[in-house]
């Protein structure tokens, strides 16, 4: 009875392990090429996405980042696939390991044009790509405390927020109107 229980709790145990946690462990990328001199070619690392306000390639102790404000596009290629006779093309038995290449285009603070190519698992490839275009596009912290603080109710209501606009707006209703007596004279 006890190993049934084992066998029961270790395959319930797998069955609920988000499969990300499992994948993480073969989410090496290697850099193939580009116009980046600064990071040796065939340099095997990590790419990380969780900076908000860049691109990190960690490789052995260095780390190349470059700012998502910068990135002009990404592109997926297919990897090379193998052919019998130079024609039939032949399904890989293991599509874990196929490869494909991810390009970053980008440009620098002067203008000039570069990119990365890093070739990472296929099944990676399309997920980094939308994580980086999810970057780009999203607001950096910056900018959004630097936004005004309106409120839609700005408009309807009078606070102590939003004083000065009223009063601003309204010159009239600053000024001190005269007294009047019970009799409907001014005083």
């Amino acid at each position: 009875m006890s190993k049934t229980r084992h066998f029961l709790a270790s395959s319930l145990f797998f069955a609920l392990l988000p499969p990300f946690i499992l994948h993480a462990a073969s989410s090496s990328v290697q850099y193939v090429g580009g116009t980046v001199t600064a990071i040796p070619a065939n340099s095997a690392g990590t790419l990380n996405l969780d900076d908000s306000r860049e691109l990190r390639f960690v490789y052995g102790t260095s780390v190349y980042r470059l700012p998502y404000e910068q990135i002009t596009g990404t592109d997926v290629t297919k990897g090379e696939t193998h052919h019998i006779l130079r024609k039939i093309p032949v399904p890989s038995l293991n599509p874990g390991k196929r490869k494909e290449t991810l390009t970053v285009n980008y440009k620098d603070p002067a203008g000039t044009a570069g990119r990365l190519n890093f070739q990472i698992a296929a099944s990676d490839a399309s997920d980094i790509r939308d994580q980086i275009a999810i970057q780009k596009s999203a607001p950096s912290q910056i900018l959004v405390s630097s936004q005004s603080n309106e409120w839609w109710g700005d408009k309807y209501w009078k606070t102590p927020r939003n004083k000065s606009a009223w009063d601003a707006a309204n010159p009239q209703a600053n000024q001190a109107s005269p007294a009047v007596a019970s009799d409907g004279t001014q005083e």
